[in-house]
């Protein structure tokens, strides 16, 4: 016969849940509805304890659940199996009564509780099928304008059963792409609120507009400390109550012209020049520096352009080549001007071998490659011709021929020495120790020589790949990064040019981030050059600002065009598509 203290202690607390409405193995369905549940699908079932093995049991009240035993559904009414399991589909409270394996008298009570999402418009963002978005706007207080027209911010509810008597607490956390957690936000504060679409017997309390952001600059701004979380693109973020949690993945904006965008990634293939053969690297002091370095500043652009839900992938596993300086082993048919030719004859010595090519008058720079690039194969020696777009003032494009000796090495050439008059030939050659000699205004569609030569000795034949280079430093002064756009011409394209002082000014300049725009967006220019001045864009050509007011958004409409210009059936594609895995989180 029981005690008297034991007949008057309280009943046991109800099991907490929440309805598994988000994706946990990333199909597009809601973990609750799975008709054939994975292991991953169940990732937010809650063990039963030993006692409920070879219970018989049957659920009422207003609340929807699920008994499992491994992937299959148990049904009602028969015997549990050890190690059951139970997912929750609709929030409400549940009780489950029946009978114990011995025959005896059992019950359960169920606390099942409701997660919801909504962007300050009170649209609501489904768990499965949406995704949150990085913050695309500065931050602004809670209540302006500003503020409620930010479709990126959400309010976070927590739908709690009438008659629960669990703790109404809740934490935010957020998680990257590999699992790792990044960031939280325990104990927010939490305010009465309508329930958004919930069935009745709920009452509700919602955050203040919470806001994804990709650094701890965002993060802690005055204005939105408190409910501002770090997130990256790939990751998600987790609503935690009562020891349970629903969880939302990270991706690229909701709402655009192109609709909602995904994840996607970008090739990426990164160099860091030496400043002379074996010696130190541009940036770094020493190799493992250098690395570190690098790794560091496309990381952060990564995370920048993870407002429009791009990638450069996972950073660490990047393999970055360090590099000395080219051979002299590029021959530039008509630089600059591109003049026909004259007639006459060009030599030039090859490995230190001598190679004259006739040049007939009237001949264009493609003839006159065409035939010095023979004479050099003849001479045993493998050319590949290289044409440019032509230059503001030129009457022809310039041709480069990129020469290889037999062993696929780059072969040295001299200076060569014509007879022709008009047409000029150059040998490309890269000295980085006074700087890189950068393109100008009469120039930037082809670049100037020297960077034609430096960045095609690493180039791999591949347009839908990314080259960021890094040298020391430019010549002159004012420049720490260039890019070269697909449109503009058909070999030095698709390249970013940065150099020590850009790296320097990553915090402030956003320098990767801002010539992977101009690549990305197959845009030479920049939106204050034809429109308002915004110091706040990533695009701005002049704003340097280490705070959240610096040049570090991305509006919706240059998402939108990154997609229809580099997105998969853009004429070059330089995203691929990269759909969210199942992510694990504890």
């Amino acid at each position: 016969m029981p005690s008297a203290a034991a007949a008057d202690a309280p009943p046991p607390s109800p099991l907490t849940l929440f309805a598994d409405v988000d994706d946990d193995d990333a199909n597009g369905v809601p973990d609750g509805e799975e008709e054939h549940p994975s292991e991953a699908s169940l990732a937010d079932a809650v063990p039963l304890d030993a006692t409920t093995e070879g219970a018989t049991l049957r659920p009422s009240g207003s609340g929807v659940v699920r008994i499992l035993a491994g992937t299959r559904v148990v049904p009602w009414g028969t015997k549990l199996p050890a190690h059951a399991r139970v997912q929750a589909q609709k929030p409400g409270l549940v009780t489950l009564t029946g009978t114990d394996k011995k025959g005896r008298p059992f019950a359960m009570s169920l606390d099942v509780r409701a997660a919801f999402v909504a962007d300050l418009r009170g649209k609501s963002v489904d768990f499965a099928r949406s995704h949150l978005s990085l913050a695309r706007t500065p931050p602004s207080r809670l209540g302006s304008d500003a503020q409620r027209a930010d479709t990126d911010e959400v309010d976070v509810v927590l739908g709690v059963p009438d008659g629960s008597m669990g703790p109404l607490e809740l934490d935010l956390e957020s998680y990257g792409a590999s699992g790792i957690k990044l960031d939280a936000l325990g104990h927010v504060a939490l305010a009465p609120v309508p329930c958004p679409g919930a069935p009745p017997g709920l009452h509700c309390l919602g955050t203040p507009a919470v806001r994804l952001v990709v650094d701890d600059v965002d993060r802690s701004h005055p204005l939105v400390a408190g409910r501002a979380l770090r997130a990256e693109v790939g990751g998600a973020i987790a609503v935690r109550s009562g020891g349970r949690k629903q969880a939302l993945r990270v991706a690229g904006p909701r709402e655009t012209t192109v609709g909602s965008i995904g994840r996607y990634r970008v090739k990426l293939r990164p160099f860091i020049f030496r400043l002379v053969p074996g010696g130190a690297p541009a940036i770094g002091g020493n190799d493992p520096g250098a690395l570190a370095s690098l790794r560091a500043e496309l990381a952060l652009a990564s995370a920048t352009w993870g407002q429009c839900g791009i990638s450069f992938g996972d950073v660490s596993r990047l393999d970055i080549t360090l590099v000395d300086p080219p051979t002299s082993y590029l021959l530039a048919i008509g630089n600059d001007l591109g003049l026909p030719a004259s007639g006459g004859s060009v030599t030039v010595k090859v490995e230190g071998k001598a190679v004259t090519a006739a040049i007939p008058p009237r001949a264009s720079t493609d003839d006159v490659a065409r035939l010095v690039a023979v004479a050099i194969i003849k001479a045993g020696f493998a050319v590949t011709v290289s044409p440019n777009v032509r230059i503001a003032p030129g009457v022809f494009p310039s041709v480069d021929l990129l020469v290889k000796k037999k062993d696929g090495h780059w072969a040295t050439l001299d200076a060569p020495v014509s007879t022709d008059r008009t047409m000029a030939i150059r040998l490309g050659t890269v000295d980085l120790v006074d700087g890189l000699e950068h393109f100008g205004d009469m120039d930037s569609m082809s670049g100037t020589l020297e960077e034609r030569t430096l960045v095609k000795s690493i180039e791999d034949g591949d347009p839908t790949t990314v080259e960021v280079v890094v040298v020391p430093f430019f010549g002159g002064s004012g420049r720490i990064g260039e890019s070269f756009i697909s449109s503009e011409s058909p070999s030095m394209r698709n390249v970013v040019l940065l150099d020590r002082a850009g790296v320097r000014a990553r915090r402030s300049s956003f320098t990767v981030a801002h010539e992977a725009g101009h690549v990305l967006l197959d845009a030479p220019g920049h939106p204050d050059d034809y429109d308002v001045d915004t110091p706040t864009l990533l695009m701005d050509s002049d704003a340097s600002d280490s705070s959240p007011f610096g040049p570090r958004r991305i509006g919706v409409d240059e998402c939108a065009r990154v997609i229809r210009e580099a997105g998969p059936t853009s004429r070059l594609p330089l995203l691929t598509p990269w759909p969210l895995a199942p992510l694990a989180l504890k």
